[in-house]
């Protein structure tokens, strides 16, 4: 799999919404999965993967840390910033999500598959925007 869109549609992977420039500031538009926990999220642009991410919070919430970053939210603020340049550039950001459909555990306890996915999807991707620990 190379780093393009369609490979996270493959995996299952969905258009969920778009980020938008509001008053100096971005915002976004989620047209599926606002209301999603426990899931993937990505940023895509031109068919490129730029960043994944998971949030155990509302895919809207989640977004909303972006859209408006604390003075303390490092990755909130540095993906805020790379958004903002990408729409600087003229291109656009789609926001793509990945909502398990089923539960699944291991003798008797619950997996989270979003959380399980994550690291690998990053470290096979590559995402620009994801800095490895």
């Amino acid at each position: 799999m190379e780093n393009s869109l369609q490979s996270l549609i493959q995996i299952g992977f969905e258009e969920a919404g778009h980020w938008f420039l509001s008053n100096g500031g971005i915002g976004f538009i989620l047209h599926k999965h606002k209301q999603a926990s426990d899931c993937l999220y990505a940023f895509t642009s031109e068919d490129r993967i730029l960043y994944i991410g998971k949030t155990t919070k509302t895919l809207f919430q989640r977004m909303m840390g972006y859209s408006h970053p604390g003075p303390s939210q490092k990755t909130n603020i540095r993906n805020h910033q790379l958004i903002k340049e990408t729409f600087q550039r003229g291109k656009n950001v789609d926001i793509f999500a990945f909502v398990p459909e089923e539960t699944m555990s291991y003798r008797g306890f619950q997996v989270n598959i979003a959380a399980g996915l994550e690291d690998n999807l990053i470290a096979y991707f590559k995402p620009p925007w994801n800095i490895l620990k």
